[in-house]
């Protein structure tokens, strides 16, 4: 800072210039950044003690005469280096005292006009030097109340975005948690709240349709609808890309369910329609669906396990049926040879009325009677090979009584006559006539 009066440098504190004894008006907030100002003498305060009286600068003129008789000789002139050393003074280049224009106007402070800094170069003002006037009160709070409208909106604002975007993302974040863990219910749910909270909904259409649609086809496998559930996931498999995600493995294992389901429900309509034949006693169709049903390589080991069990009641039935049958030819000709023996001792019966005498027909009729008895025996023991033990047994039964009955009716038959001859004719023909009898009754049985 140069002193206004002389042009020497002045110190950083002072009210007067320590050269010339100018005053010096000092503004700034603290020693460091002091300024100060030289005032002439038309500026002076007259009401200040200090400025008062003329300063006496007599022994401080002869202080510094006495300082320059003692400086060194300038040695820089036969210095090569001077002129580029700025820690070297140049006699060449002019000092700030000598660049003052001596004629330099003084400048006058009135009411109101602000401080100036007062800092020359070539008797110009320093242009970086900018004068500050310090606002009013009211203008003060006017802009701290803007700053702070200001300030509340952007943080307002920020904070609206950090939230919302942050939830959003979080849904986000929670759904492909879900989505990767293989609870699609729960992936949904987050999607829709992001969907609720997102800038562009639209772009989460795919995923939540696509998680959709594979509810629908759970629906399908739960309700049995195995055809259209098979149809809609392997729709899905073309529309997920990748095959290492987790939808895509849900949606291989619920075909594969619903493959399977769908397999076992047709398996059980086939077995369901082989007993059905097997009931009916249609072997050879039952036959026909149960091989089919064998050679199908994609049935489980109980799927199998079922089929040869059927079979096996198949093959029980067909060969019952076979023994039923080859029983009922059997009786069939047995029957057959029966009736056939029955006629002929019929035939032989024929000739008991064309007897010449009694005798004869005694003879006749007693013949007649053991032939008839001989076949009712062979009757009786057949049946013992065809009917169970209780059916024989009851049978066993009815024939003792019908013995005792036969006998007793012969006795009464020959108590009516008193001739011996007479007695054993009336008695043997009431035997071969009540046998004859019961060999028919039996030959009913054996139809």
């Amino acid at each position: 800072m140069l002193c206004k009066n002389c042009g020497k440098e002045l110190p950083i504190a002072g009210k007067f210039c320590p050269f010339c004894g100018a005053a010096v008006e000092q503004t700034g907030v603290n020693d460091e950044t002091a300024v100060f100002t030289t005032l002439p003498d038309d500026m002076k305060d007259p009401k200040d003690p200090v400025e008062t009286g003329p300063i006496d600068t007599s022994a401080f003129d002869a202080a510094m005469r006495d300082e320059k008789q003692q400086l060194p000789v300038d040695d820089t002139a036969a210095d090569p280096l001077a002129d580029t050393n700025p820690n070297i003074p140049n006699p060449n280049i002019p000092t700030q005292a000598a660049m003052r224009p001596i004629d330099t106007p003084p400048v006058r402070r009135t009411a109101g006009t602000p401080e100036r800094r007062t800092t020359y170069y070539n008797g110009e003002a320093d242009p970086k030097d900018s004068v500050y006037k310090k606002p009013s009160k009211g203008k003060r709070g006017l802009i701290i109340a803007l700053v702070v409208i200001i300030v509340a909106a952007l943080i307002g604002g920020g904070v609206w975005f950090f939230t919302n975007s942050h939830k959003t993302d979080e849904n986000l974040v929670m759904a492909e948690k879900y989505m990767d863990r293989g609870d699609f219910d729960k992936a949904l749910e987050y999607y829709q709240k992001a969907q609720a909270e997102a800038k562009d909904p639209a772009a989460l259409d795919a995923t939540i349709q696509l998680i959709k649609d594979y509810q629908s086809a759970e629906d399908y496998v739960g309700n049995g609808q195995y055809t259209e559930a098979i149809a809609a996931l392997k729709q899905l498999q073309n529309r997920v890309t990748d095959p290492d995600s987790a939808m895509y493995k849900a949606i291989e294992d619920l075909l594969d369910k619903a493959q399977s389901a769908q397999s076992d429900d047709q398996f059980n309509s086939d077995l369901d329609e082989a007993q059905s034949y097997l009931d009916d006693k249609k072997y050879d169709a039952a036959s026909g669906k149960l091989d089919s049903l064998a050679n199908d390589d994609s049935l489980t080991d109980d799927q199998k396990k079922q089929v040869k069990e059927l079979q096996k009641q198949l093959s029980d039935a067909q060969q019952q049926e076979k023994q039923q049958e080859e029983s009922s030819q059997k009786k069939a000709e047995q029957r057959d040879a029966f009736s056939k023996k029955m006629d002929e001792l019929e035939s032989d019966d024929l000739k008991i009325s064309s007897a010449e005498n009694q005798e004869d027909e005694l003879a006749m009729t007693a013949s007649s009677f053991e032939q008839w008895d001989n076949l009712l025996s062979e009757m009786y023991d057949y049946l013992a090979t065809v009917l169970n033990a209780d059916q024989y047994a009851s049978e066993e039964a009815s024939y003792k009584q019908w013995v005792q009955e036969r006998d007793s009716g012969a006795e009464n038959a020959a108590k009516e006559t008193e001739d011996d001859t007479a007695k054993q004719l009336a008695s043997y023909s009431f035997k071969q006539s009540y046998t004859k009898t019961h060999c028919y009754k039996l030959l009913d049985l054996m139809n």
